[in-house]
C-alpha cells in the first residue's frame, strides 16, 4: 500500500511539473499553457434556442459560471463580462458564455431578464441552461472547475450553498482552454483582454485537435 501510495504521489508531482513546464509567458506578460479541449456541448441559450460548442468554432472565447439569484460574486462576474462585450464590441472572433450552475431555477426566460440587465447581445454573449448533471460534468471534467450543490428539497436548490468557481476560462480558437484568471479582482477584465488579443493573434486553425493532445493539468 505504501508502495502504491508513493508512486500515486510521484504521478501528481509529475503532472504538477509538467503543468508548469507547459505554461510560458508571451511579450504581452501573461501566462497561458494548454490544459484541455472543450468537450461537446448542447445547452439551451437565453434566447430559447439550442446553442452546442460548434458554434465557437474559430473564436476565442470567455466562460464564466454564474446563477441569477447570486447576489454577491456573481454580480462581480458578469460585471467584468459586460466591460470585456464592450471592449470587444464588433470583433466577431471574440465570444463570452456564461453556464448557469443552477439550472433548475434558471429558465431561459430568467436568463433572458438577466442578460438584459447586463446588455448582453445574444450574438456575442450567451447565457447557457441544461441539465444540471451535463452541467456539472463539463465544469468539472473539461473546464477542470470545482462546482457542489446542496441535494434537492421541494423541487428547489438551495442557491446560498451552492458553490462554484469565480475563475474565467479562456479558450483558443482550437477549443482548447489556454488560461485560467480570477474574475474578482479589478485588474482581471485587463488582463483577461491582454489573453484574448495574444489568442487572436495566433494562426486560426488548420485542422481538429484531439483531446488526446492536450494535457488534463488542474487549474
Amino acid at each position: 500500500m505504501l508502495r502504491t501510495a508513493h508512486a500515486a504521489s510521484l504521478m501528481t508531482l509529475t503532472l504538477f511539473l509538467s503543468g508548469c513546464d507547459s505554461q510560458k509567458r508571451s511579450s504581452t506578460g501573461v501566462r497561458t499553457g494548454e490544459f484541455r479541449e472543450v468537450a461537446d456541448f448542447t445547452f439551451t441559450n437565453q434566447e430559447d434556442r439550442d446553442f452546442s460548442r460548434d458554434e465557437l468554432k474559430g473564436k476565442v472565447w470567455v466562460a464564466n459560471f454564474v446563477f441569477t439569484t447570486c447576489a454577491a460574486e456573481c454580480l462581480v462576474l458578469s460585471a467584468r463580462l459586460a466591460t470585456l462585450q464592450r471592449q470587444f464590441e464588433g470583433n466577431e472572433e471574440v465570444a463570452f458564455v456564461s453556464f448557469s450552475v443552477d439550472p433548475q431555477t434558471d429558465t431561459p426566460e430568467r436568463l433572458a431578464q438577466y442578460a438584459e440587465r447586463w446588455h448582453a447581445k445574444p450574438d456575442t454573449w450567451r447565457f447557457l441552461t441544461g441539465d444540471p448533471d451535463k452541467i456539472d460534468h463539463l465544469v468539472k471534467n473539461t473546464f477542470l472547475l470545482p462546482v457542489s450543490r446542496d441535494p434537492i428539497e421541494m423541487g428547489k436548490i438551495i442557491s446560498a450553498k451552492l458553490i462554484h468557481s469565480n475563475k474565467f476560462a479562456i479558450v483558443d480558437r482550437k477549443g482548447v482552454v489556454r488560461a485560467y484568471v480570477d474574475g474578482l479582482p479589478e485588474d482581471s477584465t485587463q488582463t483577461v483582454s491582454r489573453i484574448i488579443v495574444q489568442l487572436l493573434q495566433e494562426p486560426s486553425p488548420t485542422h481538429e485537435l484531439s483531446s488526446s493532445t492536450t494535457q488534463s493539468i488542474q487549474p
